[in-house]
């Protein structure tokens, strides 16, 4: 148990560091504008061009929720070590 949080918490520091790397920030921020910028382009009849950016802007998304949620469930994993080392103490 112990060693699953501790392991929880050490994912949750990878998460915010990719997070609040600069390179990450802005290359996503590039990524997001280039796939806005070709959904723009297309004409009403380039339907898989438009879902293919659809999809690609939701891949997107789903990879930044995800390591929102490995800091989340760090802090939480961080609050249950704190409470079992205090129980042990």
């Amino acid at each position: 148990m112990k060693e699953q949080l501790q392991e929880e918490v050490q994912f949750a520091e990878y998460g915010r560091q990719v997070l609040e790397n600069p390179a990450y920030k802005q290359a996503m921020t590039l990524r997001k504008a280039q796939i806005f910028e070709v959904f723009c382009d297309t004409t009403q009849d380039q339907t898989d061009v438009r879902e293919e950016a659809w999809r690609t802007m939701k891949n997107i998304n789903a990879l930044e929720d995800y390591l929102n949620t490995l800091l989340e469930t760090g802090k939480m994993a961080d609050e249950q070590l704190k409470s079992i080392t205090e129980t042990e103490d």
